[in-house]
C-alpha cells in the first residue's frame, strides 16, 4: 500500500507547472471555451486560417501563446498541490522529455441537475463521468483521446427530439433505462455514451494529417451552414496543406445513414454507411480578407444488402471536380458548393458570412435550394458581442435518395433547424474578476414545418416525396412555427487546461406552430430550466432547436 502511495504521489507531483508544447494538438470545439482566444486569433495583424476547425495548437504557437491567451496562471508563484490541480494544471503529467515523449490526463464530468418550472417542476440532470488523454511523440506527432459514460434527463422538446430520432442531439445512440420500481428516473432517462480520438501528424510545418473520430466545423459563426459539429462522432481522415497565404484541407469521413421507421430505442435497426468528402480552400488575401472555397460530396456506400460499395473517383482530392462531374441537381450524389468570407473591419470589429447551395434553379423553384449567413462579432474589453443571421431555403441539403441527405445519425451536418426557416442569434460573453464569466443568449426563427405535405424542412425526407404539386416555395411555407430561446448562465472557470468550470443558470424556449387549416396554434410545454453543474466543457452541445 505504502508503495502505490508513493508511485501515485511521484506521478502526481512529477513536474511543478511547465507549459507542454502540444505542438499538434487539436483546440477544444467548446466555443465558450474559444471566447477566451477569439479575440486574438481576430487581430488584423494576425494572417491566420480561421475558417476550419478545430485548429492544430501549432498554427496559434506560431504567432502567440496559446497558453497565455486561455488566462494559464503563468506568474511563477509557488502554488501548493491542491490549487496546481484544480486552477493550472492537468492532473496526471508524465513526460521523459518535450522532445521525446509526454502525456497528460484528465477527468472529464458533467454534475448537472435542474428543474423545468414551465413543465410541472420536471427533473433534468446529468450525470457524466470520462477522461481525456493527450500527448505527443517528438514534435511531430500527438494524439488525445476521450471517453465519457452518461446518464441524464432532458426538457420536453428534447425528450421529444430523443424518442423521434432515437438519439441524443450531438450524441449517438442511447439506451432508454426501464424499471418497474417506481423511479422516476426511469420513466424518461437515457444512457448513452460517447468515444472520440485522433491522431495527428505533421511532418513539416506545410502539412498536417490527422486519422480519428470526432467533428470538424467550417466557418466563423456559430452556425455553419457548410459542415457544424452538431452532429454525432465519425471517423475520418484530414489533410492540410498550408504554403503562404492559402490552405487546403481534404476530409474523407464515414457516415451513418439511419431511417427512423427502421430504428427504434428499444430495438437495433439497420446502419446503413455512407461516405462524404469535404475541400476547403482558405486564403488570407490581406491580413483583415479571408476567403474560402467548400465543397462536399455525400454518396451511398452501401447498397440494399449492405455491401461496400466504393467509388474512388469519390476520392478525388481537387475541388470543384466532384460538381462539375456530377452537378449540383444529380439523384445518385448529393453535392453542395459553399464559400465563406471574413473581413477584419478594425481590431475589434469583425464581419463574416457564408453561402450555401445543394441546387441553383429559379428563385422561388424547388430546385432553389440555397442557403446564407450574415454574421457580427464586436469585441470590447473582456466582452464579446455576436449577432448572426441565417436563412436557408425549402429542402437544402435533401436528394432524391434519402441515403444520401446531408445528415449523420439523423442529426444535421449543418443547422439543426434542418431548412426552410430564418434564423436570427445574439450573444454576449462578459468576462470579470478573472474567473467569472456571463453568457446571455436569444434565439429567434421562423421554420416553416411540414403540414400536409413536405414542406422542405424535414432534411431526412426525399426531396421529391410528396412535392409533385408543388410549383412555388417560399421559406416559412407549411405550418410556420417562432422559436424563441433565450439562456443566460453565469460561470466560475477553475482550470482553463479542460474549461472546468461551475455554472449557474436558466433556459427559456417556447415553440408555437401555426398551421394554416387550424384556428389557434399548436404549442409544445414552455421551457423554463433552472440548473446548476460542476463540469468540465470542451464540446458543444446544441439544445437551441
Amino acid at each position: 500500500m505504502k508503495i502505490k502511495l508513493q508511485i501515485f504521489l511521484s506521478v502526481a507531483l512529477l513536474l511543478s507547472f511547465s507549459t507542454l508544447h502540444a505542438q499538434q494538438l487539436n483546440l477544444f470545439l467548446n466555443q465558450e471555451y474559444s471566447s477566451y482566444y477569439d479575440h486574438a486569433l481576430n487581430n488584423p495583424n494576425v494572417p491566420i486560417h480561421t475558417g476550419i476547425k478545430p485548429m492544430v495548437e501549432s498554427q496559434i504557437d506560431t504567432y502567440m501563446s496559446s497558453d497565455s491567451i486561455r488566462g494559464y496562471d503563468n506568474s511563477g508563484k509557488k502554488r501548493n498541490w491542491f490549487y496546481r490541480k484544480f486552477y493550472r494544471d492537468n492532473l496526471f503529467i508524465i513526460h521523459d522529455t518535450v522532445k521525446k515523449f509526454w502525456a497528460t490526463i484528465d477527468p472529464l464530468f458533467n454534475f448537472q441537475a435542474g428543474y423545468d418550472k414551465g413543465d410541472s417542476l420536471r427533473k433534468v440532470y446529468e450525470n457524466t463521468r470520462g477522461f481525456i488523454i493527450q500527448g505527443g511523440i517528438g514534435k511531430k506527432f500527438s494524439f488525445a483521446s476521450s471517453f465519457f459514460e452518461d446518464q441524464a434527463t432532458f426538457p420536453y422538446y428534447v425528450d421529444n427530439f430523443v424518442q423521434t430520432y432515437s438519439v441524443i442531439p450531438g450524441q449517438g445512440r442511447v439506451k432508454q433505462l426501464t424499471s418497474t420500481t417506481g423511479n422516476s428516473f426511469y420513466s424518461n432517462g437515457y444512457d448513452f455514451s460517447v468515444a472520440e480520438s485522433y491522431l495527428s501528424f505533421s511532418p513539416s510545418s506545410h502539412f498536417n494529417f490527422q486519422l480519428g473520430q470526432g467533428k470538424n466545423f467550417i466557418g466563423d459563426g456559430y452556425r455553419s451552414l457548410l459542415l457544424s459539429d452538431n452532429s454525432f462522432n465519425y471517423p475520418f481522415f484530414k489533410a492540410t496543406t498550408t504554403f503562404g497565404r492559402f490552405q487546403y484541407t481534404n476530409l474523407y469521413s464515414i457516415l451513418i445513414n439511419t431511417n427512423p421507421s427502421l430504428l427504434s430505442i428499444a430495438s437495433e435497426g439497420l446502419f446503413q454507411q455512407k461516405a462524404a468528402n469535404f475541400q476547403y480552400l482558405s486564403w488570407t488575401a490581406t491580413n483583415r480578407l479571408e476567403l474560402g472555397l467548400f465543397q462536399g460530396l455525400i454518396w451511398q456506400a452501401a447498397n440494399g444488402n449492405n455491401k461496400q460499395c466504393y467509388n474512388f473517383n469519390y476520392f478525388d482530392p481537387i475541388i470543384g471536380i466532384n460538381a462539375a462531374r456530377y452537378g449540383l441537381a444529380d439523384d445518385n450524389h448529393n453535392v453542395l458548393l459553399g464559400s465563406t468570407a471574413k473581413y477584419k473591419i478594425t481590431s475589434n470589429i469583425l464581419v463574416y458570412g457564408q453561402v450555401v447551395a445543394d441546387d441553383i434553379g429559379p428563385a422561388e423553384s424547388i430546385k432553389n435550394k440555397t442557403g446564407y449567413q450574415l454574421g457580427l462579432k464586436y469585441y470590447f474589453p473582456k466582452v464579446e458581442v455576436m449577432l448572426e443571421y441565417n436563412r436557408v431555403r425549402p429542402y437544402t441539403y435533401t436528394n432524391d435518395n434519402i441515403a444520401e441527405n446531408y445528415n449523420h445519425y439523423n442529426q444535421a451536418l449543418a443547422d439543426p433547424l434542418g431548412a426552410n426557416f430564418k434564423e436570427l442569434i445574439a450573444q454576449a460573453n462578459f468576462r470579470f474578476a478573472k474567473h467569472f464569466a456571463v453568457h446571455l443568449q436569444v434565439n429567434y426563427a421562423l421554420i416553416g414545418e411540414d403540414e400536409n405535405n413536405n414542406n422542405g424542412s424535414n432534411i431526412f425526407l426525399s426531396d421529391t416525396s410528396g412535392t409533385k404539386n408543388i410549383t412555388t416555395v417560399k421559406i416559412g411555407q407549411g405550418a410556420k412555427g417562432h422559436l424563441n430561446y433565450m439562456d443566460g448562465h453565469i460561470s466560475y472557470l477553475m482550470n482553463p487546461r479542460t474549461n472546468m468550470n461551475i455554472v449557474l443558470g436558466v433556459t427559456y424556449r417556447e415553440f408555437q406552430e401555426y398551421p394554416t387549416y387550424s384556428i389557434g396554434p399548436i404549442n409544445d410545454p414552455v421551457t423554463m430550466l433552472f440548473y446548476i453543474g460542476f463540469r468540465t466543457s470542451i464540446t458543444n452541445s446544441y439544445f437551441d432547436f
